[in-house]
Parts: C-alpha cells; structure tokens; sequence
C-alpha cells in the first residue's frame, strides 16, 4: 500500500511538472540593431526614463540654451518580441515593459503626416470581427508630448495563447520622433493595473484571470550581447531553470503599482554608497538611475567626467581597473562587472567614447534597468507579489 501511494505520488509530481511546462508560453526577445549606439540615442533613452516616471529633466532644467533635442531612441537601446490583435490576427514587434501597465498599438486611423505610425503595423478595427469599441480616450506621456488615442476590446495572442477581451489603445496621435525608428510598433505593459491609464487590466493579469497560464509568475531572460534574431526570452507561466546558475532570491514588492522593492544596500569598492533604498525593476530602459546624491557618489567614485549634457565619461582604457558595484538584494550581492555598466557609444563624428550606465534620477529610488536585468535571470510573481533573482546562464 505504501509503495503504491509512493508511485501514485511521483507520477502526480510528473504528471504536474508536464503540465507546467504545457503551459509555459516562450517569447523570443529580439534586441536591436547589434551595433554601437550614439549618444543622442543615450540622452534619448534617460529622456523616456523620465517622461514614464513623471519626472522633471534636471539635466535639461540646468540648460542655458533652451533648445530641445529630438528624441532617437533607437538602436540597441530595447528588447521586442511578437504578439497579433484581432480576427484574423494583425502581427505586431512590441516591447515587453515591466515599468509601465497599458498595452497599445498604432491605429490604422492614425494621419498620414504621424511619421511614427505609418513606419509601424496598424492596428486595422474594421478588418477584426472581434473588435469591440470601448469609446475612452486615452493619453500617456512621452518626451516630446502625449501619445493619445482611443480604447478598444479585441483578442491578444501571444504565443499559443489567445487572451480574450483585452482593453488596449488604439494610438492616433505619437509624439514627435519617439518612436519612428524603433523596433517595435507599440508596447505591452508589464506592471499592475494600479498605475495603468484608465485602469485597464494589463494583458499578463488577463491571462491569469482567463486561467491561460499555470503559474501566475512571467520572467526575462536578457541577453545584452545579443542581436537581432537572439536577445534572450520572455516566458509566460513559470520560469526555467535552465537559464540560471544558482537559486532565485526572492524579494516581496512594497507596491503592486511599479515592481518595486526594498534594496538593502548598493556596494562600490567596499564602501556602501546607498542604503534602504526603493527599488523598480524595468525592463523598458537599459539604464542604471540612481538618486541624486548616489549618482554624484557612485560616478565620482568611477573616475566620471561630467558633461554639460548630464553624462559621466569614462577612461576605456580604464575599464579594466574599475570596481565590480553590488546591489545587496534580500541578503544577496548581486554584482556587475565594468563591461556590463560601462556603455561605449559613437558620438556623431564617428568617434567613440565611454559613459556611465548610470543616469540622474531626481527621485528617491533606483531603476534597475537592462544593464540590471541582463546579467540576472529575474522572476514576477504576480500571485505572491514578489520578485526574484538569479545569475544568468
């Protein structure tokens, strides 16, 4: 009797751990433009960071000249993966975000003069049988001014999964060139419904609620050497194994708005530089943002050289010598390595020169971005409202 009871149960565990694995749904990442990014590019991608967090431009703040520079955030500078709208299904590049909550495409209603739009798939309402209007309008804040548009039910699928019913936005109008060059048509927004436009109910809780997924939890695997065709992977309903080195250290979030978290301390050449510190975890940004006085800490102690522009330069030839930098984590250090924060870009003469991945962030948290990100496999349990970490494979 024991020994059936014991064979009942492993075939239980085999027959769940089958049925997890059913049900994890992979989305290949596609990183950018496997080359040097500019440092217009750089600038534009702090200038997003700050627009999302409703923050200020200090950097911009403190400028004399009063010129404003176009937004070219492109090229290296974020991860995409494919979804499709409506019946029959639109295919769309979108960019997987964990610091934002709505998802949105561009409208096939959109003007012919909104350049960004027409580089895009359209989202086209007349030509899905399942479209439902919603008749909300909404407005998200970029750089450069509003996306804005109106809202709409339809049918998502991701992968094998068809999420039914998903509010999302139909953008009509994108600002200035935010997003004409970039590798994805829209965004899919990744944080909880508290911080979405409209409340809408983000597409990753919908295909919890729907029961599409085994495990409420998503995570990213991030390749920042990657190209076009492999830039890591986003996996629906679980994590894998696989793609981490060691045990995932688990942090409960402080506020299901953004996944943010208490981060213990931050660690550069043994000197602890930060501490008690909030943390939001964003894979729509490849920065490290720090708070005021960490930023002036931690550049100054890398040797920086600042910029009229708010950027730190640093020797190349020194990258070698620089400090590992830790993040202590639910009692974990989390390190990263001078390769992984230092990014080499081109200035617009063809010449290259080193920055500072990390940027001013005029808050009281850090944003722990794909610099971050790529070194760690890192997990979203959206059930347990938690998040956690590991080393990359």
């Amino acid at each position: 009797m024991l020994c059936l009871l014991w064979l009942v149960s492993v075939w239980a565990l085999c027959w769940a751990g089958t049925l997890s694995e059913d049900q994890l749904i992979r989305i290949p990442m596609q990183l950018q433009a496997s080359f040097m990014a500019t440092r217009r590019q750089h600038r534009a991608g702090k200038q997003l960071l700050y627009a999302k967090y409703n923050l200020a431009n200090s950097e911009a703040s403190q400028s004399s000249s009063g010129a404003s520079e176009p937004l070219d955030n492109r090229l290296n500078l974020e991860y995409a993966g494919p979804i499709s709208i409506g019946t029959p299904r639109q295919p769309f590049n979108m960019l997987f975000d964990t610091g934002s909550a709505n998802l949105w495409v561009p409208s096939a209603e959109c003007s012919a003069r909104n350049v960004a739009c027409q580089h895009h798939h359209r989202y086209n309402a007349s030509a899905s049988s399942s479209h439902v209007p919603d008749g909300r309008r909404f407005a998200i804040a970029y750089g450069t001014g509003s996306l804005s548009g109106r809202l709409a039910q339809d049918t998502v699928s991701v992968g094998r999964l068809v999420v039914q019913n998903q509010t999302f936005g139909m953008a009509i109008h994108e600002p200035g060139s935010t997003f004409v060059d970039t590798n994805f048509a829209g965004i899919v927004g990744l944080a909880f419904r508290s911080i979405a436009e409209q409340q809408a109910t983000p597409l990753f809780q919908n295909m919890c609620d729907q029961g599409l997924v085994n495990q409420c939890v998503f995570s990213f695997y991030l390749k920042r050497n990657g190209s076009a065709q492999q830039g890591g992977e986003l996996l629906f309903g679980g994590i894998d194994a696989s793609r981490f080195t060691a045990p995932l250290t688990y942090v409960p979030l402080t506020h299901a708005g953004y996944w943010q978290f208490q981060m213990q301390r931050v660690e550069v050449g043994g000197k602890t530089i930060s501490q008690g510190r909030q943390a939001i975890v964003d894979t729509g940004t490849s920065l490290l943002a720090a708070p005021p006085r960490e930023y002036l800490i931690i550049n100054s102690l890398l040797g920086g050289l600042p910029t009229a522009s708010g950027e730190y330069l640093l020797r190349c030839s020194d990258i070698g010598r620089l400090p590992e930098i830790f993040f202590v984590i639910g009692g974990q250090r989390f390190g990263l390595q001078p390769r992984d924060y230092v990014m080499q870009v081109a200035n617009d003469d063809g010449s290259s020169v080193c920055l500072s991945a990390f940027t001013l962030m005029d808050a009281d948290f850090w944003i722990l971005g794909d610099v971050f990100i790529g070194r760690y496999y890192t997990a979203f349990d959206v059930a347990q409202r938690r998040i956690g970490f590991a080393p990359a494979a």
